[in-house]
Order: structure tokens, then sequence, then C-alpha cells
């Protein structure tokens, strides 16, 4: 079962529910993936140009990292709101976007902890013999492609600062 099977399964049971939030959420992640679908179909269109649009596939299906990739976008956006609502002191709004937040989540593999990273990332920094944050340009590409979608970006950029630091 995909992501969006997944997703659309768990939808008709947080109806039957009666969780207005679990529902709301769940059809936000779902529009996410149908909107990231349409706009890779576009990008399709507009690469083939008009001679080739009818053999374009219109309903072809996302693969499972790039509907990955967009419920974290939502996942993100969920954060960022969340933080201008606790600099603006609304506590309760902030608390409704953390929420949502955490039910997008659940349908997203566990992302690595800082802990976690940190010797792996000292090995690639060690690999490519570089050291001192003026190497910064150089090692995040290096860093973010071997970590991408198993840890979230600002953590792996907090830990090659603490580790660059430190050399």
């Amino acid at each position: 079962m995909n992501l969006l099977e997944r997703l659309q399964n768990d939808l008709k049971t947080a109806m039957r529910a009666r969780d207005t939030l679990r529902v709301e959420v769940i059809r936000m992640g779902i529009n996410a993936i149908k909107n990231a679908q349409m706009a890779m179909v576009k990008d399709a269109f507009d690469a083939a140009g008009e001679e080739a649009a009818d053999t374009i596939d219109r309903n072809q299906a996302l693969g499972d990292q790039a509907m990955q990739d967009a419920l974290t976008k939502e996942v993100r956006k969920r954060h960022e709101a969340a933080e201008l609502f606790r600099k603006g002191h609304r506590e309760e709004l902030a608390e409704r976007e953390e929420a949502e937040a955490l039910i997008l989540e659940e349908y997203l593999p566990r992302l690595m902890t800082a802990d976690e990273l940190r010797p792996l990332i000292a090995d690639v920094i060690a690999g490519l013999g570089l050291s001192g944050t003026a190497a910064m340009g150089k090692i995040m590409p290096a860093v973010m492609g071997q970590f991408k979608g198993r840890a979230d970006g600002r953590v792996i950029n907090q830990v090659v600062r603490e580790i660059l630091s430190q050399s």
C-alpha cells in the first residue's frame, strides 16, 4: 500500500471516528500530494512541447519519495507557522499547527536526531578532508545528498556547523 492509499484509508477511519482535526489534516495531505502530481504532469507538458503533449500520461502517479517530499513540505509549513504564531503570542494557534504537524509526521519515515547524525557527519567530513567553517559550502552539498529524507536540513546544518567549529 503506497502513501496515498494509506492516507485515504486513514481518512475513512477518521471520518467514522468523527475526528475532525485528523480528517482535515489528512485531506490537506491528500491535496498536497495531488497538487504535486498535477505540477509533475504540468512540468512534463511544458518539457514535451505542443507536438508531444498528446503522449503525456495525465494520470501518472507520483513515486513514494515525491509523495513523502510533498508531506514533508506541509510539515515544514506547519512548524514555521507555529513559530510565527508563538512570536505573535498566539499560543492556541501554534499548538494547533504543531498538532497538525504531528499527524502528518506519522506518515513520514522517522528522521534522525542530532545525536545519531553527529558521528555519521563527522565521518563524511573526515572523508572529504576539510575543516573549518570556511569549508561549509563544500561540505553541505555532500552531507545533504547523503542524508536527504533521513534527517531535517536544519538539524544537519546545525551539526555540520558544530563539528566544523570544533575542528
